[in-house]
């Protein structure tokens, strides 16, 4: 019982004669009822309403405390760093959504890959993870003192169920073993997006699904980074829209649009990538914008995917 834990012994044995079991009711009653219940000194009983209220009592924080422990995690790509105000914000679902083959994955490995003190958690619920890719951009790094390999661990998962199972039961025991900064999951929709959806129970899944995120990036001072995809819009057939509705949007804090442009990018001998007027180079620019952040302005910045990864456009 929760009360035995956090009581003396013999406060609580008088307690728990008088049938009162919750800390609720310790809360709600007031010092006379209790003391009519269990004949305790009024002392006594004031003793364990304070033990209780500091137990149930929602901590406090400071703004300079929160500014402190709330820090971002590099992305890798200074430009994108920037819009970003340093990174992916911890403690917070941070979501990336766009369509097919804009570089969203691209774009958390590349993060994975750049997390070099801390690990990171990939869960793919579309595809296999892309070792592959993943082991192209780590061999292109030039700091070769680590094992990028080690740090990430990953999970594959195509069920709703699975997801939710993962995220209660297993994660808190990784969380638990190991210094983590980042979680990914590729795609958060996925699992959800079946035809035979009851739409009233998707939308309590999601909610806990968020809040059970939200609740271990707290905790560990995680950033949260979920991949979502795409639906179109019926009045606007040029528009997209993140997938998942509402239910998901009102659990983000951090909404990203990755979109791929027609405008054609060089990078010369020093490495430096430049936007190509001619239009004959087949290395495209993509854009990523900040949809809403309660930190962050709106603004955009561009970058391209290379052979090395991530690669801002000056």
């Amino acid at each position: 019982m929760y009360l035995k834990r956090i009581l003396p012994l013999n406060l609580f044995e008088a307690i728990d004669r008088a049938g009162i079991s919750s800390t609720k009711e310790i809360m709600i009653l007031s010092i006379l009822d209790i003391k009519r219940l269990t004949r305790m000194h009024s002392k006594d009983i004031q003793f364990v309403k304070n033990i209780v209220s500091d137990h149930i009592s929602a901590k406090s924080f400071t703004c300079r405390e929160l500014l402190v422990k709330n820090c971002k995690i590099s992305t890798g790509c200074s430009k994108i760093d920037d819009i970003l105000g340093g990174g992916f914000r911890t403690g917070t679902i941070n979501e990336i959504f766009g369509e097919s083959g804009s570089g969203k994955t691209q774009l958390v490995l590349y993060t994975s890959i750049h997390n070099l003190s801390k690990c990171s958690v990939y869960i793919c619920t579309e595809d296999l993870f892309p070792a592959k890719r993943f082991n192209q951009i780590m061999n292109s790094i030039k700091s070769r003192d680590q094992d990028y390999g080690k740090n990430v661990f990953v999970e594959h998962i195509s069920e709703a169920k699975d997801l939710q199972f993962c995220i209660r039961m297993q994660l808190p025991k990784l969380l638990q073993q190991n210094i983590v900064s980042l979680i990914v999951i590729d795609s958060i929709a996925a699992p959800f997006r079946v035809e035979s959806t009851d739409y009233v129970q998707r939308a309590g899944e999601l909610r806990e699904l968020a809040i059970m995120l939200i609740t271990l990036a707290q905790q560990y001072n995680i950033a949260i980074v979920c991949i979502n995809q795409v639906t179109a819009s019926f009045a606007d057939s040029d528009s997209i829209h993140p997938a998942l509705g509402l239910a998901w949007s009102n659990m983000v804090s951090t909404r990203l649009k990755i979109s791929k442009t027609t405008q054609s990018v060089i990078i010369d001998d020093s490495g430096v990538c430049k936007s190509d007027s001619g239009g004959q180079n087949k290395l495209f620019a993509r854009e990523i914008s900040v949809v809403f952040a309660p930190d962050l302005a709106n603004s955009s910045t561009l970058f391209t995917i290379t052979s090395n990864g991530i690669q801002s456009i000056d």
